[in-house]
């Protein structure tokens, strides 16, 4: 597994790209390495290269939880799913429902290209 992170300042981005598999452990890191920093206001998580493992929906939740709770960082924000499987892209909406019904004081929207995510991230 690789998560590999960059940083577009002028759309005060972080692109979070996965390769192989990701777990749990490994995803909640990157989440709190972003948060123990400057975290951006808005944020694309890049599933289009995950392979095999996938997190159950309690450790979902339990993402949804933990970015809530560091809220204020980044209001205001949108943070873009990005998904080329259909697996992967329902697990990106579930991550959205979740986020939804905890009232995340930013966006949460599943996609299926970089290129929708960019659209909309640079949306006013």
């Amino acid at each position: 597994m690789a998560i590999t992170r960059t940083l577009d300042e002028e759309r005060d981005l972080t692109i979070f790209a996965v390769e192989g598999e990701l777990t749990f452990v490994e995803q909640m890191a990157a989440l709190r390495k972003f948060y123990e920093g400057t975290p951006t206001c808005n944020v694309i998580w890049d599933f289009r290269q995950l392979e095999g493992y996938r997190i159950s929906s309690d450790e979902l939740r339990e993402i949804i939880s933990f970015v809530k709770d560091r809220g204020k960082d980044r209001l205001g924000g949108k943070t873009a799913l990005v998904s080329s499987t259909d697996l992967d892209f329902g697990l990106s909406r579930m991550s959205q429902a979740y986020a939804d019904h905890e009232e995340l004081p930013w966006r949460i929207e599943s996609f299926r290209s970089m290129a929708e995510a960019f659209t909309w991230i640079d949306e006013a």
